[in-house]
């Protein structure tokens, strides 16, 4: 294999093998119904639309065959109305007109005439329609319309629980982010489900994936541009102990699971699990007996302090079997008022005992933890302390078998182990100086003999950096290098022409699949970034299947799954073409 590891694609060799090019999955037999791919963003003001949702937008309007509308809720000047259609139109002509949306609102459309596949649309009340009781209409009726009516595939919109700027026993948190904002965001996540379980059986309408924005990052440095508020990976892929792999993925509020019939594929059976109403988030931990357990957000809008969010646990036993109950694991902050709104994105792993551990971001911009005993209890949440913690952990057994966990700080990479003798995790000496950027997720590997690797996205140059927990550190480039907004990398350990290798997964600001391989901690050695293609939507996943080829999958702007497998028989790390399920 010589000193890097050779990764490639069908575009690395000049004959094209007819196996090789993009095809259709046998989960769906014949021809698919073509998918628009329909990207809705649905904010509260126009500024919003650049400010907030602004980077989704501009990477969505770059495909010119890609239909993209954008909504505005709350009232708006004429002004600010005009400031958006003339960036987004770039001094091109709009159509313009007008149709009802609900009894006291309509919709004025803004169609471009150089890109009829972007729509600019204002929500006004109907024209002599009497005032609605306490104001204009209420946001959850505008956005489950407007699900009505243009039926996308991508949901974006703002931040539901934004942070605090401070907080005071009299008068709780305070908030610098429009109040419209939470309400718009709440009234989108409220709508979505519905509309996905109502077309069950049409997997254009269910496959609604939602993205939500916010304007600043979590440690309250000024961003070059919006993040997203639920940073790590949408999709998560398992080999169960029946060899066979199993992908879950955040969708419709809900969760979405593709099995294999059989174990290396092709056919694949897709589920959408029934689950409370969750949030556009999802982490997996598997244990090791092959369970898989799944972690996510539920939000419940309640009482004047807006809404209470809990930390949701269910577990799957067997592959391809239904997924057991979800459980509320509660917040850290409790019920104290206004507080539980701002916990994190959980993050878990599973000791070498069986234990399962996960970790989240509290109120105080620390770490709380809670682990479950080896009888199936519960421990309460404790406080890992920590300061300006930013969402993005990442939890790792360490080469014997014990959790380490690192989190994204205003300060560095924060670092936390479990002592020789057990017990709960501690610090383990300064932060790592790699400053996350805001709205990208942390990896780590256990790499050696006492020595977990941490991979992360750099905000000073864009570049993807290796951290050593024993003082090392090596820039590895990356698509996007550059680009502070470019996305985290996701890690895993693969043999390669009988190398240990570390292979590292990365979305290009294109929103494209790329992959590097390189001899595991030889760094040094060089590696290089090869695009696979596949645009879709955060961070791809992989796993070795049950014939050891390493599967790469990603969730594509249309919510269908895309898969594609190593080629044992090439040397290096050769991939076929995409398979869309």
């Amino acid at each position: 294999m010589g000193a890097g590891a050779t990764v490639r694609n069908e575009r690395s060799s000049k004959r094209e093998r007819p196996s090789r090019r993009r095809r259709r999955g046998t989960a769906a037999p014949g021809p698919a119904p073509r998918n628009p791919s329909h990207t809705l963003h649905v904010v509260a003001h126009p500024a919003d639309a650049l400010a907030v949702t602004g980077p989704a937008l501009f990477r969505a309007l770059a495909d010119p065959d890609r239909p993209v509308t954008v909504v505005c809720l709350a009232p708006s000047s004429p002004q600010a109305r005009d400031h958006l259609l003339d960036v987004l139109g770039r001094g091109g002509p709009w159509e313009r007109s007008t149709e009802p949306l609900v009894p006291s609102a309509v919709l004025r459309l803004f169609r471009l005439r150089t890109r009829a596949a972007t729509l600019v649309c204002f929500v006004e009340p109907e024209p002599g329609a009497a005032p609605a009781p306490g104001g204009p209409p209420l946001f959850d009726e505008l956005a489950a319309a407007l699900l009505r009516r243009f039926v996308p595939t991508v949901v974006c919109t703002l931040d539901p629980d934004p942070e605090h700027i401070a907080w005071s026993a009299e008068a709780g948190p305070v908030y610098a982010d429009h109040p419209d904002h939470a309400a718009v965001a709440q009234a989108v996540l409220e709508a979505v489900r519905p509309v996905g379980r109502d077309a069950g059986a049409a997997p254009a309408r269910a496959a609604v994936a939602v993205e939500c924005f916010r304007a600043a990052d979590s440690c309250g440095r000024a961003a070059p541009t919006a993040v997203v508020r639920y940073p790590g990976p949408r999709i998560g892929l398992s080999r169960g102990a029946d060899g066979r792999l199993t992908a879950y993925a955040a969708l419709g509020g809900a969760v979405t699971r593709w099995t294999e019939r059989a174990p290396g594929g092709p056919e694949w059976v897709r589920e959408d699990l029934d689950t409370p109403p969750l949030l556009p988030v999802l982490s997996l931990a598997r244990d090791p007996r092959g369970w898989v357990h799944l972690f996510s957000l539920r939000r419940t809008p309640s009482g004047p302090d807006g809404a209470g969010v809990e930390v949701m646990h269910a577990v799957q036993y067997q592959t391809g079997r239904p997924v057991g109950g979800w459980r509320s694991l509660g917040n850290p902050n409790g019920a104290a008022t206004g507080k539980g709104r701002e916990a994190g994105v959980p993050c878990a792993v599973v000791d070498a005992e069986g234990c399962v551990h996960v970790y989240v971001r509290n109120f105080g911009r620390g770490v709380s933890a809670r682990s479950q005993r080896e009888d199936g209890s519960w421990t309460p949440w404790r406080d890992l302390q920590g300061s300006e913690v930013q969402d993005g952990l990442a939890a790792v057994l360490d080469p014997g078998g014990r959790p380490e966990l690192f989190a994204p700080s205003r300060d560095g990479v924060l670092h936390w182990r479990q002592p020789p003798a057990g017990g709960e995790l501690r610090r383990g000496g300064p932060p790592l100086t790699l400053l996350v950027a805001p709205g990208t997720g942390l990896a780590a590997l256990a790499t050696g003999p006492g020595r977990v690797t941490v991979y992360g996205c750099d905000e000073r140059d864009g570049a993807t950096y290796a951290y050593r927990t024993d003082g090392t550190a090596t820039a590895l480039g990356g698509p996007g290098a550059g680009v502070a907004s470019a996305a985290g990398a996701s890690a895993l350990r693969a043999d390669i022409d009988s190398y240990d290798c570390t292979v590292l997964l990365r979305r290009t600001p294109e929103d494209a699949v790329a992959v590097a391989a390189y001899p595991t901690e030889l760094e040094q050695a060089g590696l290089w970034w090869e695009p696979l293609g596949a645009p879709g939507l955060r961070e791809p996943a992989a796993a070795a299947d049950g014939s050891g080829r390493l599967t790469v999958v990603s969730l594509g702007v249309d919510g269908r799954l895309s898969v594609a497998r190593q080629e044992p028989a090439v040397a290096g790390l050769a991939f076929g073409g995409w398979v869309i399920v």
